[in-house]
């Protein structure tokens, strides 16, 4: 009898405001699939908020911090109005529950940023192909800008829009390093043998062109691909079955996600906002960010 065909098992290592949630409802049409939603990104975002509110830095392994580990669960729940829990997001507890996944494909969405450096790449799950999912600065900046100030209502402390800005303002994420955090996850897990041909995707090609870059997409890795794809359900309820660092957080966190988790289709690529309209935030991390970026499409699909 003919064995049973190997399992896919893919990351999609991203950065904020890259149509990623857009992408992995799309693909939840995919019989079979397992969705994990950024188990990482909410561990990091839990040692940052523990190291903030505690002077110390949050552990990394669960066994032994469970008590810590509580206490920054209940801390980044206060902060996101959200209920995060503590058994998830433990970087150890991730990597084990991510290498024991069963779903016949397994598709985890997370940052870059949540693995910066040599003491959280430890807790990269083996046995996944990586992708890198990219998009324009200009965009991603511009996106993320009006978001986060959604998110804050810093409009209110800050008095003016134009005063904001996100290299010194944004205390929740490392915006300044979105682009170089991708580019260096994607050159670590290149040499060190996770994954010697990990995939760069470029969002705006997608949006360019969704039937094109979407089968090739899944071909390459392994997905099974029909147009019935490039249009899904609107409602919301395909976040249920997601396993995520809390069973809310995408219905919790309307700034962030409504747009995408209530989205039914890839919306046309439109006309980038003028470099004389960007507020000068965006201009100066774009323009630091672009040489990342060119480097990754150098790879692109």
């Amino acid at each position: 009898m003919a064995s049973d065909p190997t399992p896919v098992r893919l990351i999609v290592w991203c950065l904020p405001r890259t149509i990623s949630t857009a992408i992995v409802k799309c693909l939840s049409a995919i019989e079979g699939l397992e969705v994990w939603f950024e188990p990482l990104c909410y561990s990091a975002l839990a040692a940052r908020t523990y190291e903030f509110a505690c002077g110390r830095e949050a552990p990394l392994v669960y066994e032994g911090n469970e008590e810590a580990i509580a206490s920054a669960a209940a801390i980044l729940s206060s902060m996101i109005g959200s209920k995060i829990d503590a058994d998830r997001i433990a970087y150890s507890t991730v990597k084990k529950d991510l290498e024991s996944a069963g779903g016949k494909y397994v598709l985890v969405k997370d940052m870059a940023f949540a693995v910066r450096d040599d003491s959280t790449r430890a807790f990269i799950p083996a046995g996944f192909r990586h992708v890198f999912l990219v998009r324009h600065p200009v965009r991603a900046y511009s996106s993320y800008r009006k978001a986060y100030l959604k998110i804050t209502n810093l409009l209110r402390d800050v008095g003016e829009e134009t005063s904001f800005d996100l290299e010194v303002d944004d205390v929740a994420l490392p915006s300044k390093t979105f682009y170089e955090d991708l580019y260096s996850l994607w050159k670590y897990v290149r040499e060190s043998g996770l994954d010697p041909d990990p995939i760069v995707l470029d969002a705006d090609d997608l949006l360019a062109k969704p039937s094109e870059v979407l089968s090739k997409f899944c071909r390459q890795v392994g997905l099974p691909y029909s147009d019935s794809l490039l249009q899904w359900d609107s409602s919301t309820a395909v976040a249920d079955s997601w396993k995520a660092p809390g069973e809310a957080v995408t219905k919790d966190l309307v700034t962030m996600y409504e747009t995408a988790m209530k989205s039914s289709c890839f919306m046309p690529l439109t006309e980038p906002i003028p470099r004389g309209q960007l507020p000068n935030d965006v201009a100066r991390l774009s323009d630091a960010s672009m040489k990342f970026y060119e480097k990754l499409l150098k790879s692109k699909l």
